[in-house]
């Protein structure tokens, strides 16, 4: 039976409570089994769950985190079930792999709407034209031949991977986001944060392109 664990770890109350509602209307449109955990939640019935999903977050991979060994652990008993790390979570999914940092602050930080350039790869079946919501201050790097990567466009090398050839992989971007939200999103940390408006740039054509990108999580689901 498959059920799919949604790792929410954002950090804001308003925050946590949005991204659930992001997932929800995706995973009940796609008929997903799911439940959502908060990062700093027990955990009592992990057993399960076939898939997990670790959602982004304003924490830094590249720091220690108080999290970061529950966050371990919880990806070492998905060991051989199927993976999926959003942007924060594709970052502290990359650094358990690894068993060491591969994560650092960003050259060339991302905000806004960004095309990716994707490989051919079973979590992206049915999507073209891809474009995706960025919103990332670091990145992965240094990856050993053990990680494929399938995703990346000209301000990040590493914006996708696959993980020995199993159902593992991390996105750098950000598969559930909606157009709506997106927007919203961008405008509130372009009032906010006005050191972010150098690294604003819109490349989205047809905010019609972003309803493919929910297929991602019907292909996790199918693995």
């Amino acid at each position: 039976m498959q059920k799919l664990l949604i790792l929410n770890c954002t950090l804001a109350k308003a925050g946590i409570e949005r991204l659930n509602n992001l997932f929800t209307s995706i995973f009940e449109k796609y008929d997903i089994d799911f439940e959502i955990f908060h990062l700093t939640d027990t955990i009592e019935n992990i057993n399960e769950f076939s898939h997990l999903i670790i959602s982004g977050s304003a924490l830094l991979a590249s720091q220690k985190n108080e999290n970061d060994n529950r966050l371990y652990d919880i990806i070492q008993q998905f060991n051989n079930k199927s993976i999926l790390g959003i942007c924060y979570g594709h970052q502290i999914l990359a650094k358990a792999l690894m068993k060491k940092n591969v994560c650092r602050k960003s050259s060339t930080p991302e905000l806004s709407w960004r095309k990716v350039e994707l490989v051919s790869n079973s979590i992206f079946e049915g999507i073209s034209k891809p474009v995706f919501y960025e919103s990332h201050l670091e990145e992965v790097f240094g990856l050993t031949d053990d990680f494929t990567i399938i995703a990346s466009n000209s301000n990040c090398d590493i914006q996708g991977y696959q993980y020995r050839n199993l159902p593992i992989w991390g996105v750098q971007f950000h598969p559930e986001i909606t157009f709506t939200f997106g927007q919203q999103s961008i405008k509130n940390k372009l009032a906010n944060y006005e050191s972010m408006r150098r690294f604003f740039k819109n490349e989205l054509d047809n905010p019609e392109y972003i309803e493919q990108n929910f297929k991602i999580f019907e292909n996790f689901k199918n693995h």
